[in-house]
């Protein structure tokens, strides 16, 4: 503490001495002790209080400038009546009638004018500390945009990598379609349980290649459709021998979803998971805000029926899901020795304003 307070009075003393001596000499003005003591306790005091109201209103976000000027004019006007009071009693007692008015007059204009001085005063300093501070302030706010910005835009590359992942692995939908139709009018005549698992199949394909609407989104119950297709298609896939306990709670009209990746999640549960034995859950909840949960768990399959290249379409959902709703959703994904577990929540109300 000392360090900080014997410098000031080190430096009031010098400039109390330096102003006692330049009037003196100069002007050839001496004023009693009990004035001095009095006037320079008064400046002071408007010094370190006028500082502790620009650090109080002004290093702040936002600066409270409104409040600012009320405290500043606050504090001029009552130094002022002070100073300007001390002096009326003093000078009252003192002086004849004619003489005070004259000179009081004179005085009082000084005693202002010594109160806007020691705020100037009072005002330089404190800007010439905390320059520094604000430059830093401002630098930092410009260094948080700019990675804002970068990393935004590698948000966008990294999305546009998984659109061309997911491009790669496209065909022609003209010749892969046709070609279906045509297979399906083949097997329908030797297996018709085998043909309606092949017309599940080409109906969610047809899905996966139609386009979103401006906003990159789909309406949440096609979505759903095509996920209870899929759950159908499995269950024809592994002849009944893979069961999946599937509950969904909510109402799906009116909200919308970026498409693929509720299909996605549940695919990964019947490409890794053990689906014969329990826990083999898949629950789906939609709330009147918007709010989605999905929630799935299921036994692992041994690691060497585990097929290849699983993660990539987790990593490809999730980069989908960082880009489109950022701050609005949260994928946890849980990996044990025997269980897999996935939970997902998304705000479904919130939209990108930048689409």
């Amino acid at each position: 503490m000392n360090k900080y307070i014997i410098p000031h009075i080190v430096y009031w003393l010098v400039y109390i001495v330096y102003e006692m001596l330049f009037n003196k000499f100069l002007y050839r003005v001496s004023t009693p002790l009990a004035s001095l003591f009095f006037f320079y306790t008064c400046n002071i005091c408007v010094f370190y209080c006028h500082y502790h109201i620009l650090n109080r209103y002004l290093n702040r976000t936002p600066p409270r400038y409104l409040a600012l000027i009320f405290m500043v004019i606050a504090e001029i006007l009552t130094a002022s009546s002070i100073k300007i009071t001390f002096d009326y009693f003093m000078m009252s007692t003192s002086l004849p009638p004619e003489e005070f008015w004259r000179q009081f007059k004179m005085v009082a204009g000084l005693d202002f004018q010594r109160t806007l001085f020691f705020l100037f005063i009072s005002t330089v300093i404190w800007s010439a500390i905390n320059w520094g501070r604000l430059q830093r302030k401002t630098t930092e706010a410009l260094l948080r945009s700019t990675l804002a910005d970068k990393t935004n835009a590698e948000l966008r590359f990294q999305f546009a990598q998984a659109q061309n992942a997911f491009l790669k692995q496209q065909i022609n939908p003209h010749l892969l379609f046709n070609t279906l139709n045509a297979i399906y009018s083949t097997v329908y005549l030797n297996a018709p349980k085998d043909s309606e698992a092949l017309l599940l199949l080409s109906e969610i394909m047809r899905y996966s290649y139609e386009e979103p609407d401006s906003k990159g989104l789909v309406a949440l119950e096609s979505e759903l459709f095509q996920l209870k297709n899929l759950i159908k298609l499995n269950t024809y896939r592994f002849r009944d021998t893979v069961q999946l306990d599937f509950d969904l709670k909510g109402d799906a009209n009116n909200h919308r979803i970026i498409p693929l990746v509720l299909l996605t999640l549940t695919e990964n549960m019947f490409k890794h998971g053990d689906l014969r034995q329990r826990p083999r859950s898949l629950g789906i909840t939609i709330n009147e805000g918007g709010q989605l949960s999905y929630f799935s768990n299921n036994v692992r399959k041994l690691r060497g029926q585990v097929e290849p290249n699983g993660s990539v379409g987790l990593t490809n959902t999730r980069l989908r899901l960082d880009y489109a709703y950022p701050g609005n959703y949260n994928l946890d994904i849980t990996q044990t020795e025997e269980l897999f577990t996935v939970n997902l929540n998304i705000n479904l109300a919130y939209e990108r304003s930048d689409h």
